[in-house]
């Protein structure tokens, strides 16, 4: 009787090991924390991309973003940012934030209508990277100084 209890124990255990692994491999997303802001005068909510991790993972994989979401990249220090489009399946805008504010904004293709891997990058150093839909910076009147709250 004991035998067959720590049996399925360990069934039990290893079952919910893998459907951990399974959840954070398909819905990688469901790891972030998230957080309302502004910019301009413009509320979004961002997933949260503050660890290593998490800032090379983004937002690969996603197929679907909501209208008025987006991923924000939270860097430890300011310097010049590069962002790629590999296994990115939606078109996006890239916001550069420095110091609480707009600095610049770029497009980003989805690999799949690129063909081939795009990098872009900011003109100068930043510590904020903010990704959302393509076309909301401009659907939002999103500026050059704007401020990022």
């Amino acid at each position: 009787m004991a035998k067959t209890i720590v049996i399925i124990i360990v069934f039990v255990v290893i079952g919910a090991i893998v459907f951990t692994a399974y959840i954070r491999e398909t819905q990688p997303l469901t790891t972030y924390d998230t957080k309302h802001i502004q910019v301009g005068v413009t509320p979004l909510e961002v997933l949260i991309a503050d660890t290593a991790e998490k800032r090379t993972q983004g937002l690969m994989g996603v197929t679907n973003l909501a209208k008025d979401a987006g991923m924000l990249f939270e860097f430890p220090d300011k310097a010049v940012r590069s962002f790629w489009n590999k296994n990115t399946y939606i078109d996006l805008d890239l916001l550069w934030i420095a110091d609480g504010r707009v600095v610049g904004t770029s497009s980003l293709p989805a690999i799949t209508k690129s063909g081939s891997i795009v990098t872009v990058s900011s003109e100068q150093a930043v510590d904020w990277v903010i990704e959302v839909n393509a076309g909301w910076a401009g659907k939002n009147r999103i500026r050059v100084g704007d401020g990022v709250e």
